[in-house]
């Protein structure tokens, strides 16, 4: 009897679990179809639809364009956002992390380099080798890219037992850096990869189906191998112990579905570049709608993804026309996925692993402060000298003591030194606060924060004063300091709540930023090499700023060295010791946002100096907060006097900001220094 009324309680479940997924469907399709209607750059009857989609009249121009344009587009992003969605949902099951997705790991990143590299080699005229080498394709590329990246991610995170946190804030880190690598090529290749900027941002525009008849067998394929193997996935959920015991290899089915995972992902980067956030959002709502077992949850996933893509596309194209040029969709969509991350993390609870924990490390020895800092300060000199004297001009390379060149180089070299040692403070608090080596004004939307508001400065009124640029950079910091600490309040400023938060509003900020630039507006643009970290336009009055300014609030900072001692320790015992950790991570946050929004203002955004400096300084065997903090200083002043002296002079007379440079050398390093420890 009681085994009667369960099966009709779970019957009565599953069919309104059915009732409710189909009303869900109806009421979808209903406004789809009706966004379809408003969007037709042409009115067309429904009953039309079916005629212009597969027998259009091609002496009709409205037939043309909306065979060959409008119809192709929206089948591309029901492809896209249905394999986007299914490779995140693969990704969340066979890591166990609800964060993980095609961009939080840095796959779309990586698949991106890859069609980069591939257009810069000149692969159609290798016809001798065309035979052989016949799969040397675009999409090839990207698929190595994308599998790089993975496997870098997992590299940085393998001794953490691939944490959630851990491999968010590694995909973070290794997207920074394959971003200034794009970055770089972009800027010495801007014939070759002329638009890749703008269509990296996830353009769906199409000419023709030729798209669509590339990518549907490729979704198609990869969710064929998918649903074989769904049983296994369905028991790894289940654990790791228990699937090995249950004849489960989990290693190799986890290797063939991330593998799966990137060949989708970098088939969709390659046809229309990175669309953000689908393949995390969809699998949460999939879940939401009571997906549970691993097929529904496949299936539910991929429906989901299509929909929430054509959705957005749709609305897009309402505000940009078919085209679609001025307004990427792929952009789009992290305004919408960025504040559904910021909702699953207000869902998620983090195991006591993943929060702050003071964990005393069995490598770190304590080290002489006074030799290691002398021998920075030898290097600083050194660094002075060439970025001065030591230069490249038409006659070749050249030492110099004219009075006219020393007065142009140095404020770049004063702006370089007060920009790294600024940063590099902001980092040093940011990680002792956080417990996190990985964190940095850059990971936590600090500098995204400052560099949106400039943006958006220029787009509301133009040309802008530098003490206008002061007040919109510092208040755009300051709003994003005080976003993370009233999303994070909840918590009590919890750092796992903080860090995540962090990286949630500076995709959002990023993709603003790409949106703005996606524009057209020519004010916007010659922001772009501002946005790269450059040095190149710095006056007296800049650095004068900066060095005031970070004078001052060092000053400030290092007066409060006892509480980020305190803090290293772990809130227990800081509030033990009768800190008050929650306001003094709150004036402690306020002193890093303005000490990146003063180096943003004056440089652009920069990446890996606040992230590295401080890591360095740790490495060097200096873990009071004092002596990280001088040390991280004068480390950062290097990073940033390298990366501008060889960005002046390396290319010449072309010059590389010396941002990408910083993110292209503590980058590599900082990878380097991860896999180490």
């Amino acid at each position: 009897m009681t085994l009667s009324i369960s099966v009709l309680k779970t019957n009565s479940a599953n069919c309104a679990y059915l009732l409710k997924s189909v009303l869900f469907m109806l009421i979808v399709t209903a406004i789809i179809t009706g966004l379809i209607s408003v969007s037709l750059p042409y009115p067309l009857p429904f009953s039309q639809w079916s005629e212009v989609l597969l027998s259009p009249d091609l002496d009709s121009y409205q037939h043309v364009i909306l065979h060959y344009s409008f119809f192709p587009r929206l089948a591309m992003a029901i492809l896209c956002g249905a394999g986007l969605a299914m490779a995140g949902c693969v990704m969340q099951t066979v890591l166990r992390n609800p964060l993980a997705s095609p961009t939080t790991l840095g796959v779309a990143s990586g698949a991106q380099l890859g069609i980069a590299v591939a257009l810069l080699l000149p692969l159609a005229d290798w016809s001798a080798l065309h035979s052989i080498l016949f799969w040397l394709t675009p999409q090839s590329f990207a698929f190595i890219g994308g599998l790089l990246a993975t496997g870098l991610v997992f590299l940085l995170t393998v001794r953490k037992g691939f944490a959630p946190l851990q491999m968010v804030l590694s995909g973070m880190v290794v997207t920074l850096f394959l971003g200034a690598l794009n970055m770089v090529l972009i800027l010495f290749n801007e014939q070759q990869l002329t638009g890749l900027f703008i269509w990296g941002a996830g353009a769906l525009d199409q000419n023709d189906w030729l798209g669509v008849q590339h990518l549907l067998p490729q979704i198609l394929l990869a969710l064929v191998v998918l649903m074989l193997i769904q049983r296994p996935l369905s028991i790894i959920q289940l654990g790791e112990d228990i699937a090995s015991s249950m004849g489960v290899k989990v290693g190799v089915l986890r290797i063939s579905a991330l593998i799966v995972a990137v060949f989708v992902t970098s088939s969709i980067v390659s046809e229309v570049g990175i669309i953000g956030f689908i393949g995390l959002v969809a699998p949460a709502l999939a879940k939401l709608l009571g997906a549970r077992r691993m097929v529904s949850q496949l299936i539910i996933s991929t429906l989901v993804g299509a929909v929430l893509l054509l959705l957005t596309d749709l609305v897009v194209m309402q505000f940009t026309g078919i085209a679609g040029d001025l307004l990427p969709t792929g952009a789009v969509t992290a305004l919408i996925g960025a504040p559904c991350l910021l909702w699953l993390l207000s869902k998620q609870s983090w195991s006591s692993s993943q929060k702050f924990e003071a964990t005393p490390d069995p490598y770190f020895v304590d080290k002489a402060f006074v030799p290691v800092f002398i021998l920075s300060i030898t290097v600083l000199v050194i660094l002075l000298c060439l970025s001065l004297f030591i230069g490249q001009s038409q006659l070749g390379w050249q030492f110099s003591w004219s009075a006219t060149v020393l007065d142009l180089r140095l404020p770049r070299v004063i702006v370089a030194v007060f920009a790294g040692a600024s940063l590099a403070l902001a980092g040093s608090i940011i990680q002792r606060i956080t417990g996190n080596p990985m964190s940095s004004p850059e990971v936590i939307g600090i500098s995204s924060g400052a560099a949106f508001s400039l943006v958006l400065g220029v787009l509301i009124f133009g040309s802008i004063s530098r003490a206008e640029q002061l007040l919109l950079g510092g208040a755009g910091a300051l709003s994003v300091m005080f976003l993370v600490w009233w999303l994070s309040r909840k918590s009590q400023l919890s750092p796992t709540r903080m860090l995540l938060t962090g990286v949630a509003l500076s995709a959002f900020l990023d993709s603003l930023i790409r949106i703005s630039l996606a524009s057209g507006n020519e004010q916007v643009k010659a922001l772009l090499a501002w946005l790269s970290g450059s040095t190149y336009l710095v006056a007296w009055s800049d650095s004068l700023v900066l060095v005031l300014g970070t004078i001052v609030l060092a000053a400030g900072l290092f007066l409060c060295h006892r509480w980020l001692d305190l803090m290293a320790m772990g809130n227990i015992t800081a509030s033990a010791l009768g800190v008050n950790t929650y306001r003094v991570r709150q004036w402690l946050m306020l002193l890093a946002s303005l000490l990146t929004a003063l180096a943003v203002i004056v440089v652009g955004p920069l990446s890996f100096v606040g992230l590295l400096a401080p890591h360095m300084a740790k490495s060097l065997g200096q873990y009071t907060a004092r002596h990280q903090m001088l040390l991280a200083c004068v480390i950062g002043s290097n990073i940033m006097l390298l990366a501008d002296w060889l960005g002046r002079n390396i290319w010449f007379p072309w010059q590389v900001p010396a941002g990408l440079l910083a993110s292209l050398i503590g980058g590599g390093y900082f990878i380097y220094l991860l896999r180490k420890q």
